[in-house]
């Protein structure tokens, strides 16, 4: 079974019928959008799974997706996440004024955003190789 189906078949069950991502995942959205969705309902274990089942995808170049590398995807993840954020957060001041990775990274660990710093993380890791 792809691993983004076990994921949404291991959650689905334990969300309430009524929420946005259990709506997202019944009309069959894409795992991007149901992350978002579960991120902006505080489901973070969820996002988190799936942001890592999507880094894997580009990773091992699985078909859908024409950039294998996390910088690839890095803007419009960080766009994602950054409009589920409340304005004060730091994590999105961050966001908004353009800082270097390192430093949004850090504020979304400061903040418990632990699938977006690792995917911070990751591509810094891959700057730093190229």
């Amino acid at each position: 079974m792809d691993i983004i189906k076990q994921i949404l078949s291991n959650y689905s069950e334990t969300l309430p019928t009524d929420s946005k991502t259990a709506v997202a995942i019944a009309r069959g959205a894409t795992a991007e959008e149901i992350a978002a969705s579960a991120n902006a309902e505080g489901l973070h274990a969820l996002a988190g799974a799936l942001f890592e089942a999507l880094e894997e995808q580009n990773a091992t170049g699985s078909p859908g997706e024409s950039d294998n590398s996390v910088l690839g995807a890095l803007a419009s993840r960080l766009q994602e996440f950054r409009s589920q954020l409340p304005s004060d957060s730091q994590t999105a001041r961050a966001i908004d004024r353009g800082a270097r990775l390192e430093e949004i990274s850090e504020a979304a660990q400061a903040e418990g955003l632990t699938s977006l710093a690792a995917m911070l993380m990751e591509a810094e890791q891959e700057q730093a190789r190229d």
